[in-house]
């Protein structure tokens, strides 16, 4: 029994999308390790509004440091959240933490 050219496609853009995650998440990560705050602030920034959890979490740590970006812990809880909804449990253990911090 041949499986369905719908099943075939969608795992294949399933696949590429997760791909497209890793490779804007791992580019950011780069640029963060070697201190181009602007280059990981855009590839944190795209990877999170594309819906990587690790993406929305790497940004709120940008912004509750104040690496590369005011430090704003205000937008560092939204993008925990936006994480933590995302199944991240780092983004959910620092937005819990976040509530417990003056």
């Amino acid at each position: 029994m041949k499986p369905s050219f719908k099943l075939l496609s969608s795992l294949m853009i399933m696949g590429a999308v997760s791909s497209c995650f890793a490779d804007t998440y791992q580019e950011a990560q780069n640029a963060l390790t070697n201190h181009n705050y602007e280059k990981a602030l855009q590839y944190f920034t795209q990877s999170c509004d594309n819906g990587d959890s690790k993406g929305c979490f790497s940004l709120g740590n940008m912004y509750e440091k104040g690496e590369g970006v005011g430090q704003n812990k205000y937008q560092a809880v939204a993008l925990y959240t936006q994480a933590c909804r995302a199944g991240n449990p780092l983004g959910c253990s620092n937005m819990a933490l976040s509530y417990d911090t003056p």
